[in-house]
Formats: C-alpha cells, structure tokens, sequence
C-alpha cells in the first residue's frame, strides 16, 4: 500500500508510462474554445489546433474547481494514501495553487502537502516526477517537500516563442516585455523568474542562436560534473523535437535525456512551433 499519493496539474506534461510507473494522479486545467471547454487530458495537440482553426481569436485557459480537486484528494484517502503530495504551476500565472490550497481546507483529512513549482510545463513536471520517485523510494512527505524545495532552485527552464502576443494577450507577460518579440524578428527565450512570473532571459536574431542560447545556459550546469535530467519539450512540431533529442543525445551521452510534448494549456499561451528545455540535477543527494 502506497502512503503518499502524488498530484500535479495537466500542465506539468509527464507521458504515460511515468504516471502510470509512479501512480502520479493529474488534475487537469480547461481549454475554452470558441463556446466550447474541454478538460486538458481530453485533447490533444492535434485536435486542439483543429479546433482552433475553426474559431476567430485565441482560446483561453482557466484553472481546475476546487469541487475537483477535492475529488481527487478524497480518492487518494479513500485508496489508503496517507499523505499527498499536490504540485502544481507557478501562483503568479494561475489560480491553480489557490483551488488546490482551498480544496485542502475542504477535505476530510489535513495532511495534504500544497507545493508551488513556481514555474508550468516540464519545469512542473519534473518535480512531480521527483516527487514521486523519492515517495516510491518510501521518503515521507515532509522529507519530499523538504527536497523539493531544494531541487526547485536548481531546476531551469527555457522556452523559446516566434512570438509573445499570445503571452501578453492572456495577461502572463507584462506589455513592455511582448515588444521584444516584434522588433527585428527577434527570437525571445522565456524563463521564470525568481517571482515565479514568465520573464525575456534573452533575446537572439534566429531559432538557431536562440537554441545555441540555451545550450550555453545547459552546458554550464553541467560543467559542475553533476548527473543531470535533461528534458526537451516542443509545441506540435515533433520532428523538430526529435533532432534536438538526437544532438543532445549524442552530446551528453552520460545524461538522462528525454522528449516531451507540451499541450493545449501552453499551447494557447506561447503557440505552435515553441520549444525549450527543462534540466536539473538527478539525482540529489
């Protein structure tokens, strides 16, 4: 019998196999499409932007009820999990974290563990995945959140846009930042700040030196000699996806590297064609 039961938000990107290997429970955010709104795991990529090709204007994201969030804690109690372990993107994009947070005032038992990753997409999903490796490891979950909060600080992440209208449409960027993404084609790369909040780290003429951008900011991580997981991540574009996969692969052959695919919930905020690259040192002592 399982003690900690973990929980994170469509947002966090982990494939099937690492939900299923670790019994990570997600709670998905709503895609609203035209007068239409769908539970995240309910689409995909493909049906997303087919969708989406059919409405005039973006579409829009909202966050999980509190109704379902506590649905979800009060299964995991009802399996005979002990503690959860609930991780969830940054509360300075989302009102995620507040739902998840009143949803634990709600439920029937207080030992539930609320943990801001102060970051979405793979830079969430990786710490969910930590997390419920140390609890399979049988770490309880004060020791989880004790390494969580370390394991965030060393957590980077990096996402390159053609453009930051989408960004600064839904409000997650500020209108001064979005200009950069006009100007002389520039190639913004986006990261989140200390505050938690979707920020320009740098800004480069082409994909290409937006890319090579990033491998410098990976390459001095791993100048400390330290194991690192390393994980790339696109927006619809899977061939793409998979030639970055190669030339890390055969750059850093003694790392973890994997490829993943983010969805409509970062899709509706940064667009098709996005892509970037999550790392941190795995594992920690």
């Amino acid at each position: 019998m399982r003690k900690i039961g973990i929980v994170m938000d469509s947002t966090g990107y982990l494939p099937k196999d690492i939900l299923e290997q670790f019994q990570i429970r997600v709670i998905p955010l709503n895609v609203n499409i035209g007068n239409e709104t769908f539970a995240e795991t309910e689409l995909t990529n493909q049906i997303y932007f087919e969708k989406l090709s059919h409405i005039s204007g973006l579409s829009t994201t909202s966050q999980p009820s509190v109704g379902n969030f506590l649905e979800i804690y009060e299964s995991l109690f009802s399996e005979g999990v002990e503690d959860i372990v609930s991780i969830h993107l940054s509360a300075a994009i989302s009102g995620t974290l507040h739902s998840a947070q009143m949803a634990k005032d709600l439920a029937s038992r207080p030992n539930i563990h609320i943990f801001d990753s102060r970051s979405s997409a793979l830079g969430l999903g990786v710490l969910a995945w930590a997390a419920a490796e140390w609890a399979h490891q049988g770490h309880n979950a004060l020791e989880i959140m004790r390494d969580l909060q370390i394991l965030v600080q060393q957590t980077e992440l990096y996402f390159i846009v053609d453009t930051l209208d989408n960004l600064r449409k839904g409000g997650r960027i500020g209108g001064a930042s979005a200009l950069v993404g006009t100007l002389l084609q520039i190639k913004p790369i986006l990261y989140f700040n200390k505050e938690g909040q979707i920020d320009v780290f740098d800004k480069v003429r082409s994909r290409s030196r937006a890319w090579q951008r990033v491998l410098d900011e990976l390459l001095r991580a791993l100048s400390t000699g330290k194991h690192y997981r390393i994980c790339v991540m696109h927006v619809n574009i899977p061939q793409e996806g998979l030639v970055l996969l190669n030339e890390l692969q055969v750059r850093f052959p003694e790392h973890e590297i994997r490829l993943f695919e983010a969805g409509p919930v970062i899709a509706t905020h940064v667009g098709a064609g996005a892509f970037g690259l999550t790392f941190h040192p795995w594992p920690i002592p």
